[in-house]
């Protein structure tokens, strides 16, 4: 196998892991500041910083870079340069959140009707989950006689029972056992609950009259109101008009009433059931809690600093060199194979033998030159060209270049037209956008730059820091040197997946 197949499966296999990735020694940080033997997770040893009473662990960053992935991000090979510079970047996002999150907490924000009510409702969403998964737990398991007899009975006798013929036959029950359930849901959870709707409030001819305290339904002692449901009344179409805000279809609007009464049913079901004491359910809302006043932080702190005509302007002022539209130059060149070559159609056009569009017709090499003469359009200073961007920006309007070497060959370059570089102002809607998101970056960046020096302590362990990225580069060589072993089993694990991947699964 080409060592540089094994690397490449490598890394995609490593992908699945890397959040399990831990420190391997008892060596304790020597950083005084960071200290491990006061936590009570078994985590505590690739804890890497602490803001003021909240720590920050190793795990914790390679769940961010990994979730990366999901919005497009490329993510750095483990063990790598690229991936060290990545993680201490998120680091220092993720001081920056947590010193968002205690100054949030500081001020009572977690204690603000608006920021509960969202988190309840976060909870009930997880717990009427939760509920479902354990009413479905005895609903979906397939056993082996099921297996045989769906073989035995709905198969052709040349198919063979394979691995993927029984992994698609226990889908194909499971997937009909699923639908079962779902069509029977509703029964099994309002089992024993009464439920009453008030259609006529519900329906939309009664929107002119209703109140949000209204009371549209009713399930056992609970009353659900309008105001708890209207968002779901909503039209795709935000920007509608008032009279047609809310969705006109009454089966429609039912439809979404009743899905609300089954979750709060559930939810209900769950907390009897004491779902929400199991660690998984304490996670999850744990860190909902977290992120979601870290946001409400940040679009409070962001609505405040709404910046003045006179603040935007100020900032483009200061901040010139950020709001330039670069000089342009258009360019025309000749290319040819060789330095004489060059030198000799450049006398050529010097004494005006031939021209410039001329000699890019009969000799130069480039695909495009009968067509365009030579003329290479608009370049922008900044944006790079093949290296020639200094003589580009360097020549006077109208002379040709000395010959100049370049991958593609010798070229001669002359420049036919120059704009010169403008600033921008915020009569230009895109300039004003960016003008705004510069202004607000910069003002959140102090913010939090005051937070971390007057605020809230932050102490960084640089050595364990350094410590975890050894201890993947010595992972990933390791891996490395038994892959290459002949009949190791990392080699044939690595040539099983190999084979995964490449080969479709049989249908």
């Amino acid at each position: 196998m080409q060592q540089q197949s094994v690397d490449k499966l490598i890394y995609v296999a490593l992908l699945f892991f890397a959040l399990s990735l831990t420190a391997c020694s008892d060596e304790r940080p020597k950083d005084k500041a960071v200290d491990v033997s006061t936590e009570k997770t078994a985590e505590a040893a690739d804890v890497i910083a602490r803001v003021g009473d909240e720590v920050i662990t190793y795990k914790q960053l390679n769940t961010m870079l990994n979730s990366s992935a999901l919005v497009g991000l490329s993510i750095p090979a483990l063990g790598t340069p690229e991936r060290s510079q990545v993680m201490t970047a998120l680091l220092d996002k993720a001081i920056s959140a947590n010193l968002i999150y205690l100054d949030a907490k500081n001020k009572g924000a977690d204690r603000l009707s608006s920021y509960m009510e969202d988190v309840y409702r976060f909870e009930d969403a997880i717990l009427a989950s939760m509920y479902k998964s354990m009413l479905m737990q005895g609903d979906i398991e397939v056993s082996e006689l099921e297996v045989l007899h769906y073989y035995n009975t709905r198969t052709s006798k040349e198919t063979e029972l394979t691995d993927d013929v029984r992994l698609a036959i226990e889908s194909i029950i499971r997937k009909k056992r699923l639908d079962e359930f779902d069509a029977t849901l509703r029964d099994r959870v309002r089992e024993n609950v009464e439920v009453v709707i008030n259609k006529k409030v519900l329906n939309s001819e009664y929107d002119n009259r209703r109140s949000d305290a209204d009371v549209i339904a009713t399930y056992d002692k609970h009353r659900v109101t309008w105001s708890q449901v209207k968002d779901m009344m909503q039209n795709a179409n935000r920007s509608a008009t008032q009279a047609a805000f809310y969705i006109g279809n009454n089966e429609e609007r039912l439809l979404r009433l009743e899905q609300y009464i089954d979750n709060a049913i559930m939810a209900l079901k769950g907390r009897a059931a004491e779902l929400e004491t199991g660690p998984a359910f304490v996670e999850r809302t744990s860190e909902y809690r977290k992120a979601r006043l870290i946001n409400e932080q940040r679009n409070g702190l962001m609505h405040s600093w709404n910046p003045s005509e006179d603040e935007l302007k100020t900032y483009l002022t200061d901040n010139v060199d950020k709001f330039v539209i670069p000089e342009a130059r258009r360019v025309q060149m000749v290319i040819v194979r060789t330095r004489e070559e060059a030198e000799s159609i450049k006398a050529q056009i010097d004494n005006s033998v031939i021209s410039m569009q001329q000699a890019a017709q009969q000799y130069s090499i480039h695909p495009d030159a009968k067509r365009t003469l030579g003329d290479m359009g608009w370049i922008s200073q900044g944006a790079g060209f093949e290296g020639l961007e200094q003589l580009i920006f360097k020549l006077e309007p109208g002379v040709v270049s000395e010959p100049v070497e370049s991958p593609a060959g010798w070229r001669l370059v002359k420049v036919l037209d120059v704009v010169d570089a403008q600033a921008e102002n915020l009569d230009n809607p895109q300039t004003r956008q960016r003008a705004f998101r510069g202004y607000m970056q910069e003002k959140f960046n102090d913010y939090v730059v005051d937070l971390r020096k007057n605020q809230f302590e932050v102490a960084v362990n640089d050595d364990e820091l350094q410590r975890q990225f050894q201890n993947e580069a010595d992972f990933i060589a390791e891996l490395s040197k038994k892959a290459q072993q002949e009949g190791s089993v990392t080699e044939r694990r690595v040539e099983e997946l190999q084979k995964w991947i490449t080969q479709p699964p049989q249908q």
